[in-house]
């Protein structure tokens, strides 16, 4: 009989199988990277534009055409995509970033022939009606008033723009640009930017060989072209320094402190900044949350982060506290750096991390679909999978000696940007 008093055993887990992908071309040069793993009938299909808002020459014109790409094309009236899509169970989705453009199809695979050309009429032949432009920008500029409102936005756009100082990561909306988008600034980035040599395709679930057949059939109309793209320059350099955004009668403060991070992706560093984070503030039971959440009770959450971009990789700490502890709190922050930074940590503090970050990257690989976007988080910066296995090795040798390292040379105090948004 089982006897349940007895923990089961442990190992370590040192590596991940994961299956690459099946890689094929259309005529036109667009390639395919294929993940055909799923036991359930189901299907998703994702075209990725190397185009996001960075490309953008005037501000809102590259996430109205995402959200608007659906709405209407040449072949069917206003709202009429969407609905047939829905008719069938599937789903339809479009999103943009700084750096990319995301349209993704999900549906049942034996619906798939009916709804792949609903998508791609969708996505490649979009009339953006103006009447549908200007209730979408209205709306959008209703919540960007609301959002301006809150330290919490303040804090993190000015953040972006203080850090980004010359860079389109770091442009900030103004309330006026909502009236300064033409549908003519839709079509242009649509027509400039759809191109061949800009789109990948991803395809991930439960298909047979057909699947092929008909991406050639539709997406090959995808025209070549030999434009070019803004080129934009690494963001490799911290202007630093304190900055208050004033916020009259606001009860609480936005806290938002960070630098950008030279360091390459996927290198050792990266992965030891990785571990770093986590212990520091990347999980509820981080460095950050205990002291200034759990023992201080200055707010209800605390984290930071390491985000990467193709432009640049940065870290960042958030928060929002009560604006007669908003020193108090920015003054624990900058302890938790000191000791981080002077101090090693405790075998059994880092084994509890790494056990964290392995149950999270086991957690974040399983299905089908995970195991794609897995492949796509590191594909668009020239890795394959052996990343996550790299990164796993990383994590379980990763010493206190390491972090102690890692920490002195990137989060050190100095260029450490601080923008605080609230009352006085």
């Amino acid at each position: 009989m089982l006897d349940r008093t007895i923990a089961p055993q442990t190992q370590k887990i040192s590596a991940i199988p994961f299956p690459l992908p099946e890689v094929k071309q259309l005529s036109n040069g667009i390639p395919i990277h294929g993940f055909n793993l799923g036991s359930q009938e189901v299907i998703q299909i994702e075209l990725i534009v190397k185009a996001g808002q960075k490309n953008d020459k005037k501000p809102l014109a590259v996430s109205a055409m995402a959200n608007l790409v659906g709405e209407a094309s040449k072949k069917y009236e206003t709202g009429k995509i969407i609905e047939l899509i829905d008719y069938h169970g599937a789903f339809y989705e479009s999103s943009c970033d700084g750096d990319k453009t995301y349209f993704a199809l999900f549906t049942l695979t034996k619906h798939l022939g009916k709804v792949l050309p609903l998508f791609t009429e969708a996505i490649l032949n979009p009339t953006f009606p103006d009447r549908e432009k200007e209730i979408y920008l209205k709306n959008s500029q209703q919540n960007f008033l609301t959002s301006k409102e809150k330290t919490s936005y303040i804090s993190r756009k000015n953040f972006n723009k203080l850090l980004f100082n010359n860079h389109p990561y770091g442009r900030m909306v103004k309330e006026e640009d909502y009236n300064n988008v033409d549908r003519e600034d839709l079509v242009n980035f649509h027509k400039k930017h759809f191109i061949a040599s800009n789109c990948e395709l991803f395809v991930s679930g439960n298909y047979d060989d057909s699947v092929y057949d008909k991406l050639e059939s539709f997406f090959s109309v995808i025209p070549q072209s030999n434009v070019i793209t803004n080129q934009f320059s690494n963001v490799i350099t911290n202007n630093g320094g304190k900055h208050f955004i004033e916020k009259t009668k606001s009860i609480q403060s936005g806290i938002r402190i960070g630098k950008v991070l030279n360091v390459d992706f996927g290198s050792k560093d990266f992965f030891n900044l990785k571990v770093l984070n986590t212990l520091f503030g990347g999980y509820f039971g981080s460095r950050l949350m205990s002291n200034i959440r759990e023992d201080k009770g200055y707010t209800y959450g605390i984290g930071s982060g390491i985000a990467s971009f193709e432009d640049a990789n940065f870290f960042f700490i958030s928060t929002e506290v009560g604006k007669e502890v908003t020193d108090l709190a920015v003054a624990e922050i900058y302890k938790e750096l000191d000791l981080i930074t002077n101090k090693k940590v405790d075998n059994k503090e880092l084994e509890t991390v790494k056990n964290y970050m392995m149950g999270s990257l086991l957690a974040e690989s399983d299905g089908v679909f995970s195991i794609a976007d897995r492949f796509k988080g590191v594909y668009f910066n020239n890795e394959d999978f052996d990343f996550y296995n790299r990164y796993m090795k990383v994590i379980n040798e990763t010493s206190p000696e390491d972090i102690l390292i890692t920490a002195q040379k990137y989060f050190n105090n100095e260029n450490m940007l601080e923008v605080v948004a609230g009352a006085k």
